[in-house]
């Protein structure tokens, strides 16, 4: 039973700008939140706007977790319950109810003694993620993903919609240093359907895997458009955010995959809903982030390895920050992702930022 719901704000230096079609994030901001269960176990959440994608603000975001650290004392740790309960109460609520969602199973893992990947699926014990390479010069984005590659990088995930030609030369560049590696371009809306076809044209020769919501969230019709007129596989991500947005684009044949992110999905309840929908409909998923730190990151590290139909990870948001707020959390090596395997979501917060 839930006895307590605290949450404070933090703010991260960034290491660079990262920058999309959609706008710029040029530093870090969330809450960090913390539930106490009646019997004195703890669990840890995160909280992370992204107006421009999510429409959550670090004002709404305040208000939500406000109302919920009332309304959700002494219910049990239900996740499937809690989660209505909060979509009743705020309708538009994702990212407080993410963070929200994310504590309660790291206290329902606590509480079992294991890691909750051990919980929820332990289909793999490791992913191979995508860095991405944002919206910079074509000289610039050549820069970035040959630091990648020295990262032991693998998979590279480009940002495009600076233009057509400008995007070819960025694709163009990038695959020029990382040989024959995975490369896969995010258009973030940035394209009407005929446009993005074309572009999708011009660069297929570089062995360009997945086009990531080529055109306006909204325009499913433009989504299929897209995928019947390349051969590439093209994913949604701001097309989906519910479980029943996955079906929406499904029903309309309008997608090969789609992009699954706790910010977005409100937690990892709906995220799962997301990815049962996915694989009943032959659809694959990938599991990505916002600008996040590891607490967040490692709550979908665990829905990513929980599952067989998620194909691909997205889950480099903490390694645009300054310092990491956690300790013994996931960890990088070899390109791939891992868990530390400790009980619950599995990190411990640094103790300065762990004063509520």
């Amino acid at each position: 039973m839930i006895k307590s719901i605290n949450f404070k704000k933090i703010e991260i230096p960034m290491l660079k700008p990262f920058k999309i079609a959609l706008g710029s994030t040029d530093f870090y901001e969330g809450y960090i939140v913390r539930i106490i269960s009646d019997d004195d176990i703890t669990g840890y959440g995160e909280a992370v706007p992204t107006p421009i994608i999510t429409g959550d603000s670090m004002g709404s975001i305040e208000y939500e977790l406000s109302l919920f650290s009332k309304i959700l004392l002494n219910q049990e740790e239900s996740p499937e319950r809690l989660n209505e309960m909060m979509k009743n109460y705020v309708k538009s609520s994702r990212a407080s109810r993410a963070a929200i969602d994310m504590a309660v199973y790291d206290i329902i893992s606590k509480r079992a003694g294991m890691p909750l990947i051990k919980i929820i699926g332990n289909y793999r014990n490791s992913f191979l993620t995508s860095y991405t390479v944002d919206l910079v010069s074509p000289e610039m984005a050549k820069i970035q993903a040959n630091d990648y590659l020295n990262l032991g990088i693998k998979i590279f995930k480009i940002k495009l919609g600076s233009g057509i030609d400008e995007d070819y030369e960025r694709v163009k560049m990038v695959r020029s240093v990382t040989g024959n590696n995975e490369i896969y371009v995010d258009f973030n809306q940035s394209y009407d359907p005929k446009k993005a076809v074309k572009l999708a044209d011009k660069i297929e020769k570089f062995g360009v895997t997945i086009i990531e919501q080529p055109v306006f969230y909204k325009d499913i019709r433009g989504l299929k458009y897209v995928k019947d007129n390349t051969s590439m596989y093209v994913m949604a991500d701001e097309s989906v955010y519910t479980p029943e947005d996955a079906l929406n684009v499904i029903n309309n044949d309008a997608v090969d995959m789609i992009n699954i992110k706790l910010m977005k999905s409100g937690g990892i309840t709906d995220a799962l809903k997301i990815i049962d929908i996915s694989e009943s409909s032959g659809i694959k998923t990938m599991v990505g982030c916002m600008v996040e730190t590891k607490i967040a990151n490692t709550a979908a590290l665990n829905v990513a390895l929980s599952r067989k139909n998620v194909d691909h990870t997205d889950l480099d948001g903490y390694s645009s920050l300054k310092y990491d707020i956690t300790d013994d959390s996931m960890y990088l090596r070899n390109g791939k992702n891992y868990l530390s395997m400790k009980n619950g979501i599995g990190f411990d917060i640094k103790e300065e930022y762990n004063k509520f």
